[in-house]
């Protein structure tokens, strides 16, 4: 039977995350392919469903950005909400950094603009982001960047009844762990300008799209909080004078001394960008970036206008809804092998061209999910599977005879990992590998060490 929330039929999981699920799903009014998030009302703080969250929600459902996801509409039931997000299909833009090891300084600058272009935007829109971390930069199908969970972060963020530590314990389950990209006001759980607290993290990231690892990375929580209070760090040897004079004013721990957007978008670096010999293609993502996306960000009919939802649009914001599915429920009961048609397949790759779900068994890079074919029959693979995650020391939970969950302790914290096996033919399996939470350094890691051991598996190019 399919599951529908409403207007939207919902499809296989694209990822998990803390409090839930992204599901794709299809607008049957429509046929739009949308992501919807499923998160668990229990599992967010209830008073952070007030006057703020409605506001900021509202104002988003009428933001149009070409670097921003858009929201459509969000809907909630008794005991879930659910969050409906334009689909984007090129996955995670952490994902090639961890696969390429660095970005190239004009490759690093093409996409710290649109990160710019699209935070000033909702900025300027009366909304501040609060959360920007590797999870929420997605890549469109032509390799340029998307920002999103802009207007949300208000649903994760604590402020509990019990104070300070209350809302520093979620402030860190909700960054995977690891506080590595939060500013340091933010830390000290005093209040603070969330636009000085989005600059912060997004020269954390500029640093990570260039060096490839983080400017503060510490084995134990209270070194790394005091790191990233005193703004300790060093640059690695090529990073040039002129991206650390950019690093130098954005990484500042007083934000009132920090530079704002319109001070990045005035810096020599950053505005090199705009040099007619500077054209960059992405190395990301399975397209090329057009010539007009290498010339000045273009301007928007609202910019600099801050959008002033009416009454109307706030009641509207969250709109109650009787629809409930459980998708951990779904998932244990359905002990059997899927077998899975054509159009099984097209929805699993959410839209996207199949030649991009059977990738050549030597490529390296790491995606959100990855899949291969096997002619080992599926009982053999997943003991094949359960032992090499025993191996690597993982905590598994077998869901049922074609699905294994599995958590590896790291020192930023666990990962998670959900591997599930589907009948393509007699003799063929598809096996996907799919991420779920946790430090996407510390999953690369982790991934490639299974990655070597699952090799016995993936079936010779050519098997049918």
């Amino acid at each position: 039977m399919v599951k529908k929330v409403g207007k939207y039929e919902i499809g296989k999981t694209l990822g998990e995350g803390t409090f839930g699920k992204v599901k794709y799903a299809v607008n049957t009014e429509t046929d739009e392919r949308v992501a919807i998030k499923v998160l668990d009302k229990e599992k967010i703080q209830k008073q952070n469903m007030g006057a703020q969250i409605k506001k900021e929600i509202s104002i988003m459902k009428m933001v149009r950005h070409k670097h921003v996801v858009v929201l459509r509409e969000v809907l909630a039931s008794r005991t879930k909400i659910f969050i409906v997000l334009e689909l984007i299909t090129g996955g995670e833009l952490f994902d090639k950094i961890v696969s390429e090891g660095r970005f190239g300084e004009e490759t690093a600058r093409f996409y710290f603009r649109q990160l710019v272009d699209g935070v000033q935007y909702c900025h300027e829109s009366g909304v501040c982001h609060r959360d920007l971390k590797p999870e929420n930069l997605l890549l469109d199908e032509n390799g340029d960047l998307k920002i999103s969970d802009f207007g949300l972060s208000a649903l994760y963020e604590g402020g509990g009844p019990d104070g300070p530590e209350s809302s520093r314990a979620s402030l860190l389950h909700t960054t995977c762990g690891t506080p590595n990209y939060v500013a340091p006001e933010v830390l000290a759980d005093k209040g603070y300008d969330g636009r000085a607290a989005d600059v912060w993290s997004m020269g954390v990231i500029l640093y990570v799209l260039l060096a490839g690892f983080l400017p503060f990375d510490e084995p134990t929580m209270s070194a790394l909080f005091r790191k990233i209070q005193k703004a300790e760090f060093s640059y690695p040897s090529w990073f040039t004078p002129r991206v650390k004079a950019l690093l130098n004013r954005i990484l500042v721990p007083e934000p009132e001394m920090r530079i704002m957007i319109k001070e990045i978008l005035q810096d020599e670096w950053f505005t090199n960008a705009y040099d007619d010999n500077d054209q960059v293609t992405p190395v990301a993502g399975p397209g090329t970036v057009s010539d007009e996306l290498a010339d000045a960000p273009v301007p928007n009919p609202v910019d600099h206008m801050t959008i002033k939802p009416s009454q109307a649009d706030l009641d509207a914001a969250i709109q109650e809804h009787q629809d409930e599915i459980n998708c951990d429920k779904k998932d244990k009961l359905d002990g059997g092998l899927k077998v899975m048609n054509a159009f099984d397949l097209i929805n699993m790759c959410g839209g996207m061209a199949l030649n991009r779900m059977f990738q050549s068994n030597d490529e390296k890079r790491v995606k959100r999910s990855t899949q291969f074919t096997s002619t080992i029959p599926a009982a053999s693979i997943m003991t094949r599977l359960t032992g090499h995650l025993e191996n690597l020391h993982c905590e598994i939970t077998v869901e049922n005879s074609s699905k294994v969950k599995a958590v590896l302790q790291t020192p930023k914290g666990a990962v998670g990992v959900v591997i599930q096996i589907f009948m393509l033919a007699d003799s063929l399996h598809l096996v996907e590998v799919r991420r779920g939470k946790g430090d996407i350094f510390e999953y690369h890691k982790f991934y490639t060490q299974l990655n070597e051991q699952m090799k016995e598996l993936i079936a010779p190019s050519g098997s049918s």
